[in-house]
């Protein structure tokens, strides 16, 4: 005798939830690591070449977030608001290989911003083609 497959599944169905809710047996669940604010911050200050660019490199030590501000720009002839490119990534070479950029103008607001595994980072600040004289700049990086 066959049994209706609506009858079947209810009887599965009873059977699944009461094992979840009698905590008997559980199925794994993936983890994911927790995300830790940023605990430290490095200041990264230097003067950037006409067409030049700069970077900083740090080190994450647990995953968690990491925000970028350029925070000032000037120098004479340097317009306070000019755009240059900032960008996060990873050191290589005599180098910054980055994985995140964009062009952005000095203000109080993290410009770059996003969790990172443990590693070592760097910092790209580049001239996009607007300085027409060396521009000092101010970058903080906040990180855990």
């Amino acid at each position: 005798m066959t049994r209706p497959l609506c009858v079947c599944a209810a009887v599965l169905a009873a059977a699944v939830l009461g094992t979840a809710c009698g905590g008997k047996a559980t199925a794994p669940s993936a983890t994911t690591p927790p995300v830790a604010a940023p605990t430290a911050t490095e200041v990264f200050n230097g003067t950037l070449p006409v067409g030049g660019t700069k970077f900083y490199s740090f080190t994450v030590g647990v995953n968690g977030t990491v925000n970028v501000t350029l925070v000032s720009v000037g120098g004479a002839g340097v317009a306070p608001d000019v755009t240059l490119n900032l960008g996060l990534g990873r050191p290589a070479g005599t180098g910054c290989v980055t994985s995140s950029a964009v062009n952005a103008q000095a203000g109080a607001a993290a410009q770059l911003t996003g969790t990172y595994a443990p590693a070592v980072y760097c910092v790209n600040l580049a001239d996009v083609g607007n300085l027409s004289s060396p521009a000092t700049f101010g970058i903080t990086i906040a990180h855990p």
